[in-house]
Formats: structure tokens, C-alpha cells, sequence
């Protein structure tokens, strides 16, 4: 298939935290050392885009999910927050804070919630 477009996941200082190979309807995340940690996709369930979130094991594990800019753990518990300029998608907290950033170019919507994900420590 086509290749995917690497895009580097920064910290709060800008340190590498970890990559997203982003593809166009999901996007796989790995750590700063390359280690795969697990993947984000879309699924339509009753009628509307959702999308979830799987650790990188053999058994693919659903560890969470994204609807409207917020991240959920397996259980529905909100995580934090994420939103996305033309250049920079942005993780928050619950409180809020800024936990880092990622230029997601291209599909921003399961990228950025893909680098959420990643950030808020679900991946």
C-alpha cells in the first residue's frame, strides 16, 4: 500500500516522545525507541465514525477510544482532551496542561487522537 507519512510526538519541552506512522484510516504509534505500542483506527458503529484504540500485542487489546476532541480509557473514563491547528495537534490533560504536541498534516482527526492516546499513556 501507499506508504505512511512519520510524524514526531514532542513533549511539553519538545524532546521526542515517540512517532505515528500515520496512514489514511489509522495510524500506528511507537515509542521514542522505535517499539511499536499500539495502533488507533476508525470503526463505524451505529452510524457515526469512532475511533479506537489497540495496544501493539498479538492480542491487539482495546485500551480506549476518541469521540469529539476528548480520550477515554476501556472502562469510559476521560483521559484528556486533544484539538489541531493547520500545523500542530495539541494533548491536554484533564486539567487541561499541555502534555505535547505533533504535526499531524495529514488525516488530523485519528492523528491527533492517535498522539492523544500515545500521550495521555493509554499506548
Amino acid at each position: 500500500g501507499p506508504s505512511a507519512r512519520q510524524v514526531d510526538i514532542l513533549g511539553p519541552g519538545g524532546a521526542l516522545k515517540g512517532r505515528a506512522q500515520v496512514h489514511a484510516n489509522y495510524v500506528e504509534l511507537q515509542d521514542a525507541a522505535g517499539q511499536d505500542r499500539g495502533a488507533i483506527g476508525v470503526v463505524v458503529a451505529q452510524g457515526r465514525l469512532r475511533l479506537f484504540l489497540v495496544r501493539g500485542d498479538a492480542e491487539r487489546t482495546l485500551v480506549g477510544w476518541s469521540d469529539n476532541h476528548r480520550v477515554y480509557n476501556a472502562e469510559n473514563k476521560l483521559l484528556g482532551y486533544y484539538n489541531w491547528s493547520a500545523i500542530w495537534s495539541v494533548v491536554y490533560d484533564p486539567e487541561l496542561r499541555p502534555l505535547g504536541r505533533a504535526q499531524c498534516i495529514a488525516y488530523q482527526g485519528v492523528c491527533a487522537a492517535g498522539v492523544a492516546g500515545f500521550l495521555l499513556g493509554l499506548l
